[in-house]
């Protein structure tokens, strides 16, 4: 539970799992009914061992969280800011694109954003300071549960060595899918003006069992071996 005295006065927030916030936050916008016309029926109902069980598609549950492939959450290990403090903090960042936020619960907050450029900026950045609260950052994923740590971490890998022909941004994607889903590359790489090293940001599921070892084979009998 966030501790909500380690903030200044300003930064505090009443609890957020109580009745009052909940319906005080909501009670001054319009609500929408269901127009049973515009309804997209999903997911398959059965009783399963008496229990009543709404099962999603693959392909429904993808279409259904396409809309927050940019999202992120934030947590504060500490203490959560006040509102104010947590819209000023993220002005402060001097995003591109437009952004909206919201309570989780009173230790996350849901930061949804429009640009893949500021959606990576928050993410590598790891940990950031909002009205004087530290707050890491993760990925979203239709799975997250805020009582245990996302997997998923964006990790720079290191490619010493590597033959200076495979600088080419397609290579590189392709060595870095190997190793989990490739991000980007840093400016040196990109500009190929440090061909002792390559460095490919990638992100990895830190769960799965980590890949130490890449062979490049090219002109037939040649093989490049580096550890990473």
């Amino acid at each position: 539970m966030a501790d909500f005295s380690s903030c200044p006065p300003e930064y505090q927030t009443p609890k957020l799992g109580s009745y009052a916030y909940v319906t005080a936050s909501s009670s001054n916008r319009s609500n929408l009914p269901f127009d049973p016309k515009r309804i997209v029926p999903v997911g398959t109902h059965q009783v399963r061992d008496g229990k009543q069980v709404l099962g999603f598609s693959s392909s429904e549950n993808d279409r259904l969280a396409a809309s927050w492939k940019l999202t992120l959450i934030g947590k504060f290990s500490f203490a959560i800011p006040h509102p104010k403090g947590i819209d000023s903090g993220l002005s402060a960042l001097n995003l591109k694109g437009p952004y909206s936020w919201s309570f989780a619960n009173p230790s996350h907050i849901i930061i949804k954003l429009q640009h893949e450029e500021d959606f990576n900026k928050l993410w590598m950045g790891t940990l950031w300071s909002l009205g004087d609260c530290p707050m890491r950052v993760f990925k979203w994923t239709p799975s997250f549960n805020p009582r245990a740590e996302a997997p998923l971490a964006p990790v720079w890998i290191r490619f010493p060595g590597l033959p200076i022909h495979f600088f080419d941004h397609n290579a590189l994607f392709a060595i870095g899918m190997i190793i989990g889903t490739p991000l980007q590359v840093d400016s040196l790489t990109a500009s190929r003006s440090r061909l002792s090293m390559a460095r490919v940001c990638v992100e990895l599921d830190l769960l799965k069992e980590r890949i130490d070892e890449i062979v490049l084979e090219f002109d037939d009998t040649s093989q490049f071996k580096r550890f990473i």
